[in-house]
This record gives structure tokens, C-alpha cells and sequence, in this order.
């Protein structure tokens, strides 16, 4: 789990999927993707307000990659990498979350989890300490049926109770749904959408990672290879 800053403040979650590729969503870096000095990732946080701690890494974004398919309007393909500067090294609480194999379902009403620095209710206060909540995953029948303001396509995914309460909110856009399969953390989703926060029969929209796999893949070897190359310029 990353806290993305933007100038000094959290503004957005990420999954870390390598030493040094973060996961996140296209409108948290949307119109911001040029200023990569204003960017910074940091890992094992718990509290914000305690930065310093020694469990803390912090790196610097060298490269971010929007999805070109993504549309502000539709939140179609809302999904976008980066690369930290500085590899990160793993420890107790700097882990990468799996990634699903592509195209992998995962059935509805089952329970995942979502986790961030987002507000705690619509329009409500940033909270310091790291949340998390799970919630079961929705059909995309019924998704549609709940969100018609959205045209909720199969690289999207729903999740939340029918009576809502438990959703990702503002701060946590970004971040992970991940569901535990055969005893690994696999970031299904990526929080992206919805209609206020927790409200009753509006579930949370994600993008739905395991449509954008070959994309990852295709995305990090590029950036390896041009890497490489301007290294040995």
C-alpha cells in the first residue's frame, strides 16, 4: 500500500507490484503525468503523521505511464504506472501485492478488501492512520443496474454492500481491492469511481486490473528496454 503525495500532501493511493512499479489510477496523475518532481511515493506508512518512522521508504517518480484508452467521462481504462526512481527494498511491511493472471474472474459477493488514507465518510475528515474495510464483489449485471449514470464495461469491477456503509472515498482513489486467492493478496481493482461515499445500492467502481495485464507487461518491459538503452548512451 503507497501513499502518493503530490507536493507534500497525500493525494491519491497505489499498489506496489515490483521493487519499482507502483500501480495506480489515470485520474490521480490525470494533467499532473509532466511534473514528476512534484510526485513522491511513499511506503510501510502507517500514520501520516508519522513520516519518519524507520519502517517508512520514500522514493521519487521517474517515469508515470497513463492508459491511452482512459476517459475522464466514461472512467473507462482508468489505470496508469509508474516508476520510482529508486527501487525499493522489501521488508516486513514494504510488500508487492500479486497480480491476477489476465482476464481472471473473481465471483461476485466475494469478500475483498480496500484500503487507504481516504476520507472516512462523504465529505467527512482525512484520517492519519492507514483503513481498511472489506467488501463483497458485485456482478457486473447488477453493478449497472445500481450505477446507470456509468456505462460499466468488463474492465470495470463493482464492490460494496447493498446497504452501504463501507466504500472507498475521496484520498482513495488509486489504491488497491485486493482478494486473498490461494493464500496470496491479488490486487483485483483499482479504485476509481462512485457515486458519494458508502451511500445504500452504489457500489464502489474500479478498474478491473486483470483486463490490463498485457498492458502492465507490455509497459514494463518498454520502459526496461529504453531504460537500458539510455544508460548506455
Amino acid at each position: 500500500m503507497v501513499s502518493l503525495n503530490w507536493r507534500g500532501s497525500h493525494a491519491c493511493g497505489a499498489s506496489l507490484i515490483d521493487h519499482d512499479w507502483l500501480l495506480t489510477a489515470a485520474h490521480c496523475v490525470y494533467g499532473r503525468n509532466v511534473h514528476l518532481e512534484s510526485w513522491s511515493a511513499i511506503l510501510g506508512l502507517h500514520a501520516q503523521s508519522d513520516m519518519n518512522s524507520v519502517d517508512v521508504q520514500t522514493r521519487r517518480v521517474d517515469h508515470i505511464i497513463m492508459n491511452k484508452q482512459y476517459n475522464r467521462k466514461t472512467k473507462q481504462a482508468d489505470i496508469a504506472l509508474m516508476h520510482l526512481q529508486q527501487p525499493v527494498n522489501f521488508t516486513k511491511w514494504v510488500q508487492p501485492v500479486c497480480l491476477p493472471a489476465e482476464g481472471q474472474s473473481f465471483t461476485a459477493g466475494k469478500k475483498c478488501f480496500i484500503a487507504g488514507w481516504g476520507r472516512e465518510a462523504e465529505g467527512g475528515t482525512l484520517p492519519d492512520v492507514l483503513k481498511e474495510a472489506q467488501v463483497p464483489l458485485v456482478d457486473q449485471d447488477t453493478c449497472q443496474h445500481l450505477l446507470p449514470e456509468y456505462t460499466i464495461t468488463t474492465s470495470m469491477l463493482c464492490a460494496g454492500y447493498p446497504e452501504g456503509g463501507v466504500d472507498s472515498c475521496q484520498g482513495d482513489s488509486g489504491g488497491p481491492l485486493m482478494c486473498l486467492e490461494d493464500r496470496r493478496w491479488t490486487v483485483v481493482g483499482v479504485t476509481s469511481f462512485g457515486e458519494g461515499c458508502g451511500r445504500p445500492q452504489k457500489p464502489g467502481g474500479y478498474a478491473r486490473v486483470s483486463a490490463f495485464i498485457s498492458w502492465i507487461a507490455h509497459n514494463r518491459r518498454l520502459s526496461f528496454s529504453s531504460l537500458l538503452t539510455s544508460h548506455s548512451d
